[in-house]
């Protein structure tokens, strides 16, 4: 099996610095998700507050987080899309339970760690316009965090092993599509100059990461997905 060793522990070790990065947006610590109606609430009491805490001390490795903490929270929000397309693949190439589950239990808890969709959600909600949209923007946020939940509870407690029964499948995609599209809707509420910039840096960081790892015997092939802002 040709494992993309040097791109794996890149992936790694900024997954760290990443952790810190994203806990400096994060205005609560969610242990689990909340009922809908109770984390639309909290968003609403706490807009006018949820303020960027801290900046971690800059990190030894290539990663820098954006200066302007809606570009990187957008910036992390764009990453989880480009993530969802990353499962969907996942899903439709697998054969058998056991596998995707060792696949996908590694790579959404990345996801899971270091973008922290909901505390995302909830620090822009800050920015949405306009004002009257709010309820709209983050119920739309919500269904988009509770999607992805759905996905990483399914993986971690209902693949077993053998081959895929009945629905499993459809089960991963519709919420994994679900997560994608929902957060398609949030952000269009936010300042779409910033959220164009996000998105260019993802862009710019992946060409970049193409061109590295194209050059290195060790890193396998580098396949990355279409990003989904791309087909809209």
């Amino acid at each position: 099996m040709a494992l993309k060793i040097s791109f794996f522990s890149y992936i790694f070790a900024v997954s760290l610095h990443l952790t810190t990065t994203v806990l400096a947006l994060s205005v609560t610590n969610h242990q689990h998700y909340p009922n809908r109606r109770d984390a639309i609430q909290r968003i609403i009491l706490v807009g006018p507050t949820a303020t960027l805490l801290t900046q971690g001390a800059q990190p030894a490795l290539a990663y820098t987080p954006d200066p302007d903490p809606l570009r990187e929270s957008l910036y992390l929000m764009s990453r989880v899309q480009e993530a969802t397309v990353q499962q969907e693949r996942f899903v439709n190439k697998a054969t058998e339970q056991d596998v995707l589950k060792n696949k996908m239990k590694l790579t959404l808890r990345l996801v899971e760690k270091n973008y922290r969709l909901l505390d995302q959600i909830t620090f822009a909600a800050e920015y949405v316009t306009p004002a009257t949209a709010l309820v709209d923007a983050t119920t739309a946020g919500f269904e988009s965090a509770e999607a992805l939940q759905n996905a990483i509870d399914y993986v971690k407690s209902d693949l077993k092993s053998g081959p895929f029964e009945k629905d499993q499948k459809e089960y991963l995609t519709s919420n994994l599509t679900e997560c994608r599209e929902r957060l398609f809707d949030f952000l269009s509420y936010m300042p779409q100059d910033k959220l164009q910039a996000a998105r260019k840096r993802v862009e710019e960081e992946n060409v970049a990461n193409r061109d590295e790892f194209d050059g290195d015997s060790d890193a396998g092939v580098y396949n990355p997905v279409v990003l989904p802002w791309k087909n809209r």
